[in-house]
Order: structure tokens, then sequence, then C-alpha cells
């Protein structure tokens, strides 16, 4: 019989969750403070969805390490300099992680697939490693993606038009949505805004629809979300994570997270740099 089964594991996986959404929020508090100097704590406990004891105790960790000073009703930056070290540590690890999530998508492309590719800015992170697995098809609906990819010849490329959405630097809208229903595919990569609940969520309706369609002319679905995207928040459901072929993250997914997917049979993977097992 297993030994961590029962009241006490359960306990401290449940500590442990708590102390990993604990780092997350007060790294992303530090950020906050780098950019604005001060907050108080309603503001905080609003903008974290957390309550006011929360917030309270997280000030009560990073003064304790000398990073903040507590002031009445809010906290302010002490020590710029160790904040400013402290969140580039962050960002790095950060970095790190999405880069593994990019090595292990593009593992999954064999040369000669057509595959599609989304707008957005973390699928974009795959591009500069196409070209070695030339020759392919790429379906995408972002010209940043035909932008970067026009000068190699090996790269077949169909752009969906559409309504030109100028922020994204994407196509939209119905005709873009027509267009890809005439087209098939191996494999979609994509990203989404939130995940939270077991589904991936996006806040622009347009941008659901064509994504939608997509995975629907694909074979394989292959969602790219760093940790950072296991939030609360997200206006409308794009899909449940049950719907990819695969979900991958990096290790700085909270334990809590990772351990409710894969109990809901959610084919969730784990990226690590290279060297980490």
């Amino acid at each position: 019989m297993s030994e961590n089964t029962g009241p006490s594991h359960s306990l401290n996986s449940s500590r442990s969750a708590r102390r990993g959404d604990n780092t997350t929020r007060q790294q992303r508090i530090l950020g906050l403070l780098l950019e604005t100097g001060n907050a108080t704590i309603d503001a905080l406990a609003a903008h974290f969805d957390v309550s006011r004891m929360t917030i309270h105790r997280d000030a009560n960790a990073l003064a304790q390490q000398g990073l903040v000073e507590k002031l009445h009703g809010g906290i302010a930056l002490r020590n710029r300099a160790a904040t400013q070290k402290t969140v580039s540590y962050r960002m790095a690890l950060a970095r790190e992680g999405k880069q593994a999530v990019i090595a292990r998508a593009i593992s999954l492309i064999r040369p000669e697939q057509i595959i599609i590719l989304d707008d957005s800015t973390t699928v974009a992170e795959m591009l500069p490693l196409l070209p070695a697995l030339a020759p392919l098809t790429i379906i995408t609906n972002a010209m940043g993606v035909v932008q970067a990819l026009a000068p190699y010849p090996d790269l077949r490329l169909i752009c969906l038009g559409g309504d030109y959405n100028r922020p994204r630097n994407a196509f939209f809208g119905l005709i873009c949505e027509q267009a890809a229903q005439g087209l098939r595919a191996n494999t979609m990569f994509l990203s989404t805004s939130v995940v939270h609940g077991g589904a991936a969520f996006q806040n622009n309706q347009d941008i659901i629809k064509i994504k939608r369609v997509l995975m629907e002319i694909c074979d394989k679905t292959v969602l790219l979300v760093d940790s950072s995207k296991f939030r609360k928040g997200g206006l409308y459901r794009l899909a449940g994570l049950d719907a990819f072929d695969h979900v991958l993250t990096d290790a700085q997914i909270s334990p809590a997270i990772h351990e409710k997917l894969n109990a809901a049979g959610i084919p969730l993977e784990i990226c690590k740099p290279d060297g980490e097992s």
C-alpha cells in the first residue's frame, strides 16, 4: 500500500500548492511595484482577486525579505535594486520555461507536414526554428508569420485573408473563417489568454471563432500555455482542455493545478529545459 495516500498526503499537497500560489502572487506584486512604486492593500486585493488579509500576508512576507515597506493601508518598494534582481530572476525562469515549451512543440513537427499557426505571441516564438524542418506548408491568419517566414522558399505559406486587425497584425471575420474551411492540416499550434477550471478562454469573440474553425480542420491540436496563463479571468470559452491532443506548459505550474488536471485525464505535459529531469 502506498504511504502517500490519505488525509496527510492531501494536506501536504494542499499546503504545497498554497505556497506555490503565494510565491507567484508575491512575485507579481513586486513586478507591479516596480512600475508604480507603491500600491494600496485594497487595490492589490482587487487586482489579484484575493482578500485583504491575503495581501497583508504577502506584504508581511515581502517585508521580511527587506523588499517592501508596509505603510498605513498600503506597501511601497524599499529596495529597488534587490527587487529588480528578484523580478529579473523570475522573468529569466519564465523565459526558460517558455523556451522549453517551444522546444517540445517543435519536436512534434515532421518535414512535409501541413501545420497551422495562430496569431499568438507564444506561437510566434516557434518561427525561427521552422526553416530547419522544411519543407513545410504553413497555414495562418497572422501577417507576422508570413512576414517572418517569407524569405524561406521551402516553406509554403497560405495566409487566410479577411478583416485585418492592425493591433494583432492578423486577419479575422467571416471571410477568414470560410477560407479556412476549405483546407485541411496535420497539426495546429495555438495559445490562449487564460486557462481556468479545465478550459481555455479568450477575451475576443473574433479570435475565438477563427481558432475554433482552425481546430476543426486539423488532425491534431497542440495548446501552448506557459504557467502564468493558469489563472482566473477570460470572458469567452474557447474549449475544454480535453479538446486538445497536447497541452504544453512549463515546470512553474502550480502543483495543485497539475494534480487536478492529471486526475481529470487532461493531456498535460510539463516541459523542462534540457538537462533537467
